[in-house]
């Protein structure tokens, strides 16, 4: 039993119990400052998607969230695409994460269909990421750099 605990101990310890972020850091995060920082970091140019398209795709009323960037390439061949939503209302939290998740779906989805296996391969495997109030996601053969450098903002 104390190496089960000893063993929980250790696994919090290393994850943090939830966010290792300065929450003060997470409050003060601006999502379209961040997005101007990184989409330098992208392999295509990004276009951000307005109001009308995350909320008729996604279900997301754009005036609940405290800030987002949805973008993504225009080549339909590219899985190239960066979703960043500043939860407003904690309450609906779970409905952002549904819509990333959806996003993301569809995307592999659209690649498999293009028959673009590799691209399709990097939207499988992105991870979507939770930090205090932030959800976001990041698809890109550079995602690494710029999720590290999306975390360095946090």
């Amino acid at each position: 039993m104390k190496k089960v605990l000893m063993l929980l101990a250790l696994l919090m310890l290393f994850t943090g119990c939830g966010s290792s972020a300065d929450e003060s850091k997470v409050e003060d995060f601006d999502v379209n400052a961040v997005y101007e920082s990184i989409s330098s970091m992208t392999e295509n140019e990004l276009t951000a998607l307005d109001d009308t398209y995350i909320s008729n795709y996604y279900g997301i009323n754009t005036s609940d969230l405290q800030g987002y960037v949805f973008a993504q390439s225009d080549d339909p061949n590219s899985a190239e695409t960066v979703i960043m939503f500043k939860c407003g209302d904690e309450t609906k939290r779970e409905e952002y994460v549904a819509a990333v998740e959806n996003a993301v779906k569809q995307k592999i989805t659209e690649l498999t269909n293009y028959n673009q296996p590799e691209q399709a391969k990097l939207a499988r495997d992105s991870e979507i990421k939770e930090v205090g109030p932030l959800v976001y996601v990041v698809i890109s053969s550079n995602a690494d750099e710029i999720n590290e450098a999306i975390s360095g903002n946090l």
